[in-house]
């Protein structure tokens, strides 16, 4: 008996760990609702397609039943925020899980990310926000931490700040050459006046020579 419970219990923890969902989720009620929220594949790379994965459930029976519309999602990320509808990511019966829906989009940088989701699931109104973090879903991460082999490239971040400076330096350049072609302008249209001028000058001694020599 002794080394018979070992084993069953090394069964039992094997058994708790396959059922144990694979994905970071975090559960929020709404009542008798719940609704497990959570990016559709975890880690959650920047710069790869990904969703917002909804498990909608009543009474712990999945909700099958919402039409595409019925749940959206506003997704916020350093002061910018975009919507997306969720769907069914199922068929009863056929494929997939059913009451999963997802929100599709590709998040391009690294970071928390905040879902806030409204709309009404099996007659209860929906409107509540949670934010990624080490207590309820991934953030989002640089996908060089899972390239193998490693890659001699920069990363997303490092990317963007190059995008930023060159950027910056064109700007920089393109002053510096309206600049200079507004001189050169201004040094044109002088000299333009000074030539008139100067041949107005003429003209008006070669007349008075002219009269003189009468």
């Amino acid at each position: 008996m002794r080394r018979t419970l070992p084993v069953l219990a090394a069964i039992a923890t094997l058994i708790i760990l396959m059922a144990t969902p694979a994905l970071a989720h975090v559960d929020h009620a709404e009542g008798d609702l719940t609704i497990a929220v959570g990016f559709a594949t975890e880690p959650a790379y920047a710069g790869q397609p990904n969703a917002v994965q909804l498990l909608v459930s009543h009474h712990a029976q999945p909700v099958t039943d919402l039409a595409p519309g019925d749940l959206t999602v506003e997704i916020l990320f350093g002061g910018q925020t975009t919507t997306v509808v969720a769907d069914p990511n199922f068929e009863v019966g056929e494929w997939g899980t059913p009451g999963d829906y997802r929100a599709p989009f590709i998040p391009t940088q690294t970071g928390a990310y905040t879902f806030h989701v409204t709309g009404s699931a099996d007659g209860t109104d929906v409107d509540f926000s949670l934010t990624s973090g080490p207590k309820t879903f991934s953030d989002v991460v640089d996908p060089a931490e899972a390239m193998f082999p490693p890659l001699d490239a920069p990363s997303n971040a490092d990317l963007a700040a190059k995008i930023d400076a060159e950027a910056t330096r064109t700007a920089g350049a393109l002053s510096s050459a309206q600049r200079a072609a507004d001189t050169a302008r201004n040094v044109a249209v002088a000299a333009l006046i000074v030539a008139v001028v100067a041949i107005g000058l003429t003209i008006v001694r070669t007349g008075r020579r002219g009269r003189a020599v009468t």
